[in-house]
């Protein structure tokens, strides 16, 4: 098996939360309050070294925008799509995090080799 990259849109959320384990449970309460339910290999929570981070998704354009966007929140969160990114109400409004936009860039995702 091998991994490949796949164009994908993805949703960017931010905020301020200090510990990833905080970060993801303003986003399990958040898809909680929508009856939504994700996997959590379809998330990547990005505390620190956000343009590396951030660099595996996104061409350099997209990084500097989403981090423009992002102001003084500490954590980015990628969301890969699943049942949150096909929810327009999400994130709900007067939650702990916001939505920056919906970006174009790669995903991995791992084929077998086979044409």
């Amino acid at each position: 098996m091998k991994q490949a990259a796949v164009p994908a849109l993805l949703s960017v959320l931010s905020g301020t939360f200090h510990l990833q384990p905080r970060a993801l449970a303003a986003l399990r309460d958040a898809a909680d309050s929508l009856r939504l339910r994700f996997r959590l290999e379809d998330v990547d929570v990005i505390g620190e070294a956000g343009p590396v981070r951030l660099a595996h998704y996104f061409r350099p354009a997209i990084v500097a925008r989403i981090q423009e966007l992002q102001g003084d929140d500490d954590t980015v969160i990628v969301i890969r799509p699943c049942p949150l990114t096909a929810t327009p109400l999400f994130p709900p409004m007067g939650g702990r995090l916001r939505l920056l936009g919906r970006f174009a860039g790669e995903i991995s995702e791992t084929t077998d080799g086979s044409p």
